[in-house]
């Protein structure tokens, strides 16, 4: 399983998730993170030995911000 954190628009982590595959840990972030699309929120995921950005180009089932109506 592959940790995932989301972090503010300060740089504070204000979650952080184990899941078995990215699309899932999309979806956590969109609908429970990050709901509103608010500017600044970022997701990461550990890979190797540092934090590394995580973009809808890894996975996860919401396209765009009009696909989460």
């Amino acid at each position: 399983m592959a940790q995932y954190r989301v972090i503010d628009s300060r740089g504070d982590v204000v979650a952080e998730k184990e899941f078995t595959d990215s699309p899932s840990a999309y979806d956590w972030f969109k609908t429970e993170q990050a709901p509103s699309d608010e500017l600044g929120m970022a997701m990461q995921v550990w890979e190797g030995d540092e934090w590394k950005n995580f973009d809808i180009t890894d996975g996860g089932t919401n396209p765009g911000p009009a696909d989460d109506a």
